[in-house]
């Protein structure tokens, strides 16, 4: 709405880059112009730093959304918010104590405990914050690659096959071999089952790894 540039800041794993890749594909879609960043695994290690931070003030961006890390960043969410960078959290890795200085998180754990969502991964979570912002826009984003992007980061991940997740997965893990993905599709092929029904075995020994 205010047309401010969003860093989406991810993980290095299949869930952290399919997580990234669903928000800046989706968001681009209805014209919010997005910077995806992930950390270096080898000179970075898993999640937000300061460096990071650095990085996206230097920018003058003034909003973050985390996908698929953050709850265990606290130090840094705290350093982001004295330089007036709002750090929205997506994340469904456990934590302990209160996050403060949080503009909001979605997290499974603010969920009843007999929600069909409680098990979603961070692309999950991501899905459904894409899903729920399509729905309040006036410009109509696509979620054709989400749907591709949840069923691989959902499997590579190892997220119980319940409630939402084995729901959507069922429905749309047959389609994924129609994928208008580019980059997608030179995985299935390069996987040599880009003509095959895909099953989740596939994802997880096949394409994930890739």
């Amino acid at each position: 709405k205010n047309k401010e540039t969003i860093a989406i800041c991810g993980d290095y794993d299949a869930d952290g880059m399919t997580s990234t890749a669903l928000l800046v594909d989706f968001l681009t879609s209805i014209n919010a112009h997005c910077l995806p960043i992930i950390p270096s695994r080898e000179s970075e290690g898993y999640g937000l730093n300061n460096n990071i931070i650095d990085r996206i003030s230097d920018q003058s961006i003034n909003l973050i959304i985390t996908v698929d890390n953050g709850v265990s960043a606290q130090e840094t969410i705290s350093y982001a918010f004295k330089l007036g960078i709002d750090v929205i959290i997506t994340d469904h890795h456990s934590f302990k104590g209160q996050l403060n200085n949080v503009y909001a998180l979605v997290h499974p754990i603010t969920l009843p405990e007999n929600s069909e969502y409680k098990y979603l991964a961070g692309v999950g979570l991501a899905y459904v914050m894409a899903y729920t912002i399509n729905q309040m826009s006036q410009i109509k984003g696509s979620l054709a690659l989400s749907r591709d992007l949840f069923c691989i980061g959902t499997i590579a991940d190892m997220a119980k096959l319940k409630g939402a997740n084995r729901y959507w997965l069922k429905q749309w893990l047959p389609q994924i071999k129609n994928t208008t993905s580019i980059g997608l599709k030179g995985i299935l092929d390069k996987a040599k089952i880009s003509k095959t029904v895909i099953s989740a075995q596939d994802i997880a020994f096949k394409v994930a790894p890739r």
